[in-house]
């Protein structure tokens, strides 16, 4: 091994030259460095640029990664890598794994974006023993490290030794960080964010069936990254949900609700329902919101309803009937009073939520208020909540709870609207907004928890937690082979884990998300001591204004993080 070399230092490794920055770990055989969790590291990067420092919260979940380069000219089998230091106990490693994609952008993209031609995109957090590691010759690996505070880390000075062993135990590289840990702790967290779980594409992709003792097996631990991510409200599946489903076609079933059909009448069975909801509440669920009672962008038809009728199972709703027919109506009469007293007996008649139809446009709003007519009068003290951008909606009464797309959020916030959430989906790609796409920065993605604190919302939707669909779900697909919903979608856009042995994997993106619940959860611990007024002073130094005016920079994002960390 020979010494560090300086700042600056430019290798020639037969492949050009390449600059990558201070401190850099070289052997014959393996360059290495450590980066920021807002880096992401392409297999054929160009340039990284080092950070061997940063500080957290006692209580919080901190993220770096281990850049790592073959330089041998041959395989490496069997690296390894282990964690020394007095903080081990508290560190995981996963490997990050590329993913493909053909559309990384909107034709209408703007310049904040790290790549838009196809190509491999690291995204996926694959658990990893630290053992048995190939490098291939020339190109990149990250190994994704997590130091987590959950029950709290000791303050102090701390520093993270990360060794990588090859073929016969030789020591390649020692790669250190100093992490100072602060005495002080998040805020409790007080949002509503959501990212849709999708129940078909779990039944799919793990070959269980759905609601069953296996299918449940599954959904633990998908519940365990949801939450881990800093979702704290669920879609909950009262009957299929009508979202993205070509009109005529049909999603695979998914209904917790039992319904019996006979002489006109309906009889129903909620025992399913409150095992769900009993079992998601266990694992930190807290709020829930109940699939949409008609079809998405309009409300025009009814969702597909399954019922028990002279002994046969079929279908009795679905494209087939008008959302405002007297059948229809009916059912509602019947299905939400019961519905409601259900909820009332859990206690969760405040938690609870009911959406009517996705994404209604302004041609809408006549059919959207008789679609709130025929469901408000029968849900008690259940609020209803849709995600919808016309503010007309609002005025009229339409929504208790709009979910706003965050380029027209403006125009509710203006008006003094609190009581909303803001959400992102395939748009906007442009104008700065936050999202979470595979070619945008990460800081991109991270800054949403600052702009949430900022415009003092309620949370955050998104419609993505695992749609393993194409668009319109035409097929189902698999998300290692396919990120953009068969073309439909930029990539990223349709889900944030991946399906991973009898559970799932976690993205990059996810993590990076929470890292900016946490950045929100910071300033709310901030607020409790100084006041909000002196918060929102510090953000209006920083130049952050509204929902996409901030320093585009990961560094600035570190530096004002920091920041924060030492005013608690």
């Amino acid at each position: 091994m020979i010494a560090l070399p300086p700042i600056g230092w430019v290798a020639d490794f037969g492949e050009g030259k390449k600059m990558f920055g201070e401190k850099i770990m070289e052997t014959e055989k393996l360059l290495g460095l450590t980066v920021s969790s807002m880096t992401k590291v392409y297999a054929d990067a160009e340039t990284l640029a080092e950070e061997t420092e940063n500080s957290m919260l006692s209580d919080e979940r901190f993220h770096f990664q281990l850049a790592l380069k073959n330089v041998s000219g041959d395989v490496l089998r069997r690296v390894r890598a282990e964690c020394l230091g007095d903080l081990r106990e508290a560190v995981t490693l996963r490997l990050v794994k590329n993913v493909p994609c053909i559309m990384a952008a909107p034709q209408s993209a703007d310049d904040y974006y790290e790549r838009t031609a196809p190509g491999l995109f690291p995204d996926v957090l694959q658990p990893w023993d630290g053992k048995d590691l190939v490098l291939s010759p020339g190109y990149w690996q990250s190994v994704w490290v997590t130091v987590n505070g959950k029950g709290g880390l000791p303050a102090g000075k701390h520093e993270i030794v990360l060794r990588v062993s090859g073929l016969n135990g030789e020591t390649l590289g020692e790669y250190r960080y100093a992490l100072e840990v602060r005495p002080s702790k998040l805020a409790e967290n007080d949002l509503i964010v959501t990212h849709w779980m999708h129940y078909d594409g779990i039944a799919a992709r793990h070959g269980v069936e759905l609601f069953s003792e296996a299918f449940y097996e599954v959904f633990g631990r998908y519940l365990d990254v949801y939450t881990g991510c800093g979702n704290t409200m669920l879609l909950t599946p009262l009957f299929t949900p009508p979202l993205d489903t070509e009109p005529g076609g049909e999603r695979r079933t998914a209904q917790l609700v039992g319904v019996k059909a006979a002489e006109g009448k309906y009889s129903f069975d909620f025992s399913a329902l409150d095992f769900f909801m009993d079992f998601a509440a266990a694992r930190g669920i807290r709020y829930f919101e109940f699939s949409h009672l008609f079809t998405q962008w309009g409300g025009e038809y009814c969702p597909k309803i399954m019922a028990e009728r002279d002994g046969k199972t079929e279908r009795i709703f679905g494209w087939e009937t008008r959302a405002d027919s007297a059948e229809y109506a009916k059912f509602l009469e019947a299905f939400l009073p019961a519905l409601t007293a259900f909820v009332r007996g859990k206690g969760l008649e405040d938690r609870c939520f009911v959406h009517l139809t996705d994404e209604p446009g302004a041609q809408h709003i006549g059919q959207y208020l008789r679609c709130r007519d025929a469901v408000k009068k029968h849900i008690g003290g259940m609020r209803t909540m849709d995600a919808l951008s016309d503010y007309e909606f609002y005025e009229k009464g339409g929504v208790d709870m709009p979910a706003v797309a965050t380029p027209h959020a403006g125009s509710f916030l203006e008006k003094g609207v609190k009581q909303m959430l803001i959400y992102y989906c395939c748009w906007p790609g442009s104008g700065y907004y936050s999202n979470g796409f595979l070619a945008m920065p990460s800081q991109r993605n991270r800054i949403l928890g600052i702009q949430l604190y900022l415009s003092g919302v309620k949370g955050f939707l998104h419609w993505g937690f695992n749609f393993y669909n194409s668009g319109l779900s035409l097929f189902e697909l698999n998300p290692y082979e396919d990120t953009n919903g068969g073309g439909f979608f930029p990539g990223g856009d349709a889900f944030m884990v991946y399906p991973y042995e009898k559970g799932a994997a976690a993205s990059l993106r996810c993590e990076v998300f929470y890292d900016g619940i946490q950045d929100y959860l910071a300033l709310k611990a901030l607020e409790r001591k100084e006041g909000r007024e002196y918060v929102l002073g510090l953000l209006r130094e920083e130049g952050v204004e509204g929902l996409n005016v901030y320093p585009r920079s990961a560094e600035w994002h570190r530096g004002f993080r920091r920041k924060i960390n030492a005013a608690l």
